[in-house]
């Protein structure tokens, strides 16, 4: 299954991190919906996009710094990395408020990974 990357950086300070990335990377500005300030190439650029998350604090265990995979068909994707030895740690179901529904998995090592569904761009 292909899956497109985005790096989602956690942040209790959520503005001044998006514009420290903003500058570092050259980004711009996609598209504020909280809790994510969501930053992207220039035009023709494959780099992936960077999601500024805001959060109250960072987790404890949790990497403030981690990947969304973003597939066709979440289900069948979780499902597969289960079988490569990933783990399910949470699931985020946001879809009657409008948003999206994501799990939090965990690959062999421990570290946090999110599988969310493609973007609809």
């Amino acid at each position: 299954m292909t899956a497109s990357i985005e790096v989602t950086i956690d942040a209790v300070d959520a503005e001044p991190a998006a514009e420290f990335w903003r500058e570092a990377l050259g980004y711009r500005l996609l598209y504020e919906r909280p809790p994510y300030i969501v930053l992207g190439p220039p035009a023709g650029d494959p780099r992936p996009r960077v999601l500024i998350q805001r959060v109250d604090e960072v987790a404890p265990g949790k990497t403030p710094v981690h990947m969304d995979l973003r597939v066709e068909d979440p289900d069948a994707e979780v499902e597969r990395l289960l079988a490569l030895g990933a783990r399910i740690e949470w699931v985020i179901d946001e879809t009657e408020a409008g948003f999206i529904r994501w799990t939090t998995m965990s690959d062999p090592q421990g570290t946090l990974f999110c599988v969310c569904p493609a973007r609809k761009e």
